[in-house]
């Protein structure tokens, strides 16, 4: 029997970090050492507090107006959709490591979580979302459609 730690999202994120780590390990650096790696999805940190789910997306270069955040079902999505900007033809991109212009996470919660009081703040680059838990009364409460 495994014994597998998962976390709000329900996803044991310690077995993705050592796939990953794995691959990254079998790459040569000198395979794409002076190529452009650009990333273009955005490192999400996350944090369980005691009364909320806690966030932290970093996109620098964006600003708030672009972020789009909505929950379908379970579902949170964060994105973002901005046109790039045309660059004169002389100015060549000599390096271009992240690009965070376009992106679409999602993160599958859980009932615990109160969707309708979901808050984003954009500051220094880094989208900061926090998702409220239920309360206890909140969790027992189970309404009941009479037909």
């Amino acid at each position: 029997m495994s014994n597998h730690k998962f976390n709000s999202f329900g996803f044991n994120f310690d077995d993705l970090g050592k796939a990953v780590d794995d691959f990254v390990s079998n790459i040569k650096v000198n395979d794409i050492f002076g190529t452009d790696v650009s990333k273009t999805i955005p490192a999400v940190n996350s944090f369980e507090h005691t009364n909320y789910l806690e966030l932290q997306v970093a996109a620098p270069g964006l600003k708030k107006e672009d972020f789009e955040l909505h929950v379908e079902g379970d579902i949170l999505t964060i994105s973002a959709n901005v046109s790039q900007e045309k660059r004169a033809e002389e100015i060549k991109i000599k390096r271009k490591e992240f690009n965070y212009s376009t992106f679409n996470r999602t993160f599958c919660l859980t009932d615990k979580f109160d969707y309708q009081n979901i808050k984003a703040k954009y500051e220094a680059g880094v989208l900061l979302v926090t998702i409220p838990k239920k309360s206890e009364e909140e969790k027992s409460k189970i309404k009941v459609q009479v037909l």
